[in-house]
């Protein structure tokens, strides 16, 4: 029986024994389930039996940040010549030429 994000939130909440499998934890984190049998298949993956908690996939994730979805934070340049200014190099760019557009002037007859 298939169950919407808002039923499985509630089973969770009400039945702390239930355990819910990589479909249902997937909805519920909100997360695909391509990440969901990744992490199962890891050496120390939190699902027992093929299934699992939320809170034990959340808590896995938190401490596993190569499954995190979220892009790499680039660093600005000011904290990367702080951190180490050796590999930075001054650069000057240089100023693009702007062109001067004539208008026609537009007689009026």
């Amino acid at each position: 029986m298939q169950h919407d994000q808002k039923q499985l939130h509630q089973i969770a909440q009400d039945y702390l024994c239930h355990m819910f499998t990589v479909e249902e934890i997937a909805l519920l984190c909100n997360v695909s389930r391509d990440v969901v049998s990744k992490a199962r298949g890891a050496a120390d993956s939190p699902f027992f039996m093929n299934k699992c908690r939320p809170e034990w996939f959340l808590e896995w994730m938190r401490l596993h940040p190569n499954f995190q979805l979220t892009k790499e934070i680039v660093p600005s340049p000011d904290r990367v010549m702080a951190e180490n200014p050796a590999n930075c190099r001054a650069t000057v760019i240089a100023p693009k030429r702007i062109k001067k557009l004539r208008t026609k002037s537009l007689a009026v007859a």
